[in-house]
């Protein structure tokens, strides 16, 4: 059986790590580690074996603890672009390219014998939102990776790199503000604590993201385009400045 564990990160940034592990043998991936002591504690509380670590991409909040869980566990980095990811017997990650935020960002796809289960989505794509190209991106190229993702099964559960959703559905309702799920997703979240994650599907993400409602007609016509890449490139930079 796979487990998730998330764990939120006290910072600026608000970032997310995640350990994903195999209950029976107790293998265990981290994807994106920032503070090695917490995931080597709950490591070691759990009787876990860290064989591999996973970085969406090389922004240094990312990576941070890289080097000392590697020195401790000596573990590997998984970084091939092609591989796909043996969890157990019947589920994988398989590693995809989604370059925008970075030319070198990649998402992992968690899978099982019957379809994908979750998404663990770094900084292309947000509860809410998209990631920023402003540090080695490319908004064209987040344009087409954001539109790939969107592509995938509206169960997935989406696993995103940082807890920016509150600010995400802010802005969400200032470009639509004509949503009512927009108000019903911003009052859940001021309920919750959304540290623990907000484990939202693709199908919930299609009913508040901006960035996932470019044939919204409201939208579109608060913007004056209709054109998918183009929108998308107004919107992103409308948030870059919001």
């Amino acid at each position: 059986m796979i487990q998730v564990k998330i764990i939120y990160i006290h910072n600026d940034l608000r970032n997310f790590n995640y350990l994903v592990w195999d209950k029976k043998s107790g293998n265990t991936w981290v994807i994106d580690p920032y503070d090695p002591d917490l995931i080597s504690n709950f490591i070691k509380k759990e009787g876990l074996n860290l064989v591999g670590i996973l970085n969406t991409h090389h922004h240094w909040d990312h990576i941070k603890g890289n080097e000392a869980l590697q020195n401790e566990f000596s573990c590997e980095i998984l970084s091939n672009s092609s591989m796909e990811i043996a969890l157990d017997e019947q589920h994988s990650l398989e590693i995809l390219g989604t370059p925008g935020h970075t030319t070198d960002h990649k998402c992992f796809l968690w899978k099982n014998l019957q379809g994908s289960l979750g998404l663990f989505s770094g900084d292309t794509l947000f509860n809410a939102g998209v990631g920023n190209c402003r540090n080695g991106g490319n908004v064209e190229d987040l344009f087409s990776s954001t539109m790939r993702l969107n592509q995938l099964a509206e169960d997935i559960v989406l696993y995103p790199g940082h807890d920016y959703v509150m600010r995400n559905l802010m802005f969400a309702k200032s470009c639509e503000p004509g949503n009512p799920l927009i108000d019903e997703a911003l009052k859940y979240v001021r309920s919750f604590d959304s540290e623990q994650g907000m484990k939202w599907t693709l199908k919930q993400e299609r009913e508040v993201n901006p960035f996932l409602r470019l044939h919204s007609e409201e939208i579109q016509e608060k913007y004056q385009l209709k054109d998918s890449m183009e929108l998308f490139i107004k919107l992103r930079s409308l948030r870059d400045q919001w």
